[in-house]
């Protein structure tokens, strides 16, 4: 969850009153307790947070980011080596200046792909030239037993608990009181993983559709309601062959099913108060939930990347622009593509809700491509790297967070005020989920082979995994008890 602290007009001015963020502040919390308000703030008590003073000595704090190779997932939100290159690129720069002037450091990246298999090379070899490495997180928790991860909770100078670490992350990943990764504020791919919904203004009123932006304020978003309006949208062009020459009312992508799944309140492995790891697939209400989203996501009237000339993101976007699809399941990132047609009206909703009796919304996270802050056992100076590293995640509250989210989001690439709201609410209602993660058996990607398969035997299909998922459960908690 990302918690926006409003002390500053704007990012510049934070950085001219440095002074000022050292003092007392007020803040207003994103919180999924009431979904059914389209803005979901609540205001906390004014309270006092100094960051420690230390002079680091010039010290270099470098860090491992991921590079080109993934795309739109390339790191840019860690380090800059010069203003004039875009809004987000400035603000980094700016914030690195005051951190490094404050701690008389010097920051530094390395972009590479693969970080976790550098990681294990690097820190088995001893190297000790790496302070941070940021590996994505469904690759982070693969080398959790191979002991080149320092627990966070037990570094100095790291406040986890504080609103500019995701709570959301810390809450649901901590297993045996350990948490070997994290992120907030510090960086932005979180938020681009996030998974949302884009709709077709045009079409909802060409077809005189219920304002989606209303039946989110009303939780009226529900799994059916979606449903029931994309059959409006449905269209054949006559050939008696559907493929992308017809229109439709919701395109359901090959990680929708996961998405919608867990935006109705499903889970496939959570952690309970005691620490016991719970099976979601176990749990009937969940599996009532899951045949409920295969039932529409194998609808015949529904377009998937099965669909005959639409297995492409590219061939989708295409038709979406192009007035075939009302409702589109796609991540946050992937506004770029729509945002640049001229003309061209978008909005941006939640995942929907299980039916009217779910309180709150969930919003997926596609972890695979979510790059977390680790620090390894070879860093020579863990304390005063964490020194650093608290020091980037808090300022960038008021100024990475400040540019990307209501700058870059809310005030360009979103062209109503309507879906800034449903940002608000997409944000403070994100979920990480265990199963996925880990991907303990197989159990993280069960719903999307099934979803290949167009197969609804989710009891016989956990059943054959079953065992093989608790193994796997059991030697992860194994080697939590065995590490630190």
């Amino acid at each position: 969850m990302k918690i926006k602290f409003n002390r500053f007009k704007s990012a510049a001015a934070a950085f001219l009153l440095v002074s000022v963020l050292l003092t007392l502040f007020s803040c207003t919390v994103d919180s999924p307790e009431d979904s059914s308000a389209a803005e979901i703030s609540t205001v906390v008590e004014e309270s006092v947070y100094t960051l420690p003073e230390k002079d680091l000595g010039g010290a270099v704090i470098k860090f491992v980011v991921p590079d080109s190779t993934y795309a739109y997932y390339e790191s840019f939100d860690i380090y800059a080596d010069e203003t004039g290159h875009g809004l987000i690129n400035d603000t980094v720069y700016e914030r690195n200046m005051v951190i490094q002037e404050k701690y008389n450091c010097k920051i530094e990246e390395e972009k590479m792909a693969n970080i976790s298999q550098y990681m294990l090379q690097m820190v088995n070899a001893g190297d000790e030239t790496n302070n941070v490495y940021m590996p994505m997180l469904n690759d982070a928790v693969r080398i959790i037993p191979d002991n080149v991860m320092l627990d966070l909770t037990q570094i100095e100078n790291l406040a986890l608990d504080m609103p500019w670490w995701d709570q959301n992350l810390k809450s649901d990943l901590s297993m045996a009181g350990k948490l070997y990764f994290a992120t907030g504020d510090i960086s932005t791919l979180d938020n681009d993983c996030t998974m949302v919904m884009f709709f077709n203004k045009k079409l909802i009123r060409d077809y005189e559709l219920e304002n989606p932006y209303t039946l989110v304020e009303n939780n009226e978003w529900t799994l059916d309601k979606v449903y029931t309006m994309s059959k409006v949208g449905t269209i054949s062009n006559g050939d008696d062959v559907w493929d992308n020459k017809d229109k439709y009312g919701l395109h359901v992508a090959f990680n929708a099913p996961h998405s919608f799944y867990f935006g109705s309140g499903g889970s496939l492995a959570s952690i309970d108060d005691s620490g016991n790891i719970n099976i979601g697939l176990k749990n009937e209400t969940n599996i009532t939930k899951l045949m409920k989203v295969f039932e529409v996501s194998y609808a015949h009237d529904v377009v998937t990347n099965k669909t005959s000339g639409c297995n492409t993101f590219e061939a989708i976007c295409e038709m979406f622009m192009n007035d075939q699809i009302i409702f589109t399941t796609f991540a946050l990132i992937d506004i770029k593509q729509f945002k640049e047609k001229e003309g061209f009206e978008f909005g941006i909703l939640p995942y929907p809700l299980y039916d009217s009796s779910q309180k709150n919304y969930y919003n997926f996270i596609s972890t695979s491509l979510v790059p977390v802050i680790t620090i390894p056992r070879t860093c020579p100076n863990p304390e005063d790297t964490a020194l650093v590293v608290e020091a980037m995640a808090y300022y960038s509250m008021d100024t990475l967070t400040k540019a990307y989210y209501d700058v870059t989001l809310k005030h360009r690439d979103l062209q109503d005020k309507e879906s800034g709201a449903m940002l608000d609410i997409i944000f403070a209602s994100r979920v990480y989920d265990l199963g996925y993660i880990y991907n303990w058996g197989g159990i993280g990607m069960l719903i999307e082979n099934m979803n290949s398969r167009n197969s609804e035997n989710i009891v016989s299909e956990f059943e054959a995994i079953e065992t093989a998922v608790q193994a796997a459960i059991n030697e992860t908690l194994d080697s939590l008890d065995f590490l630190n």
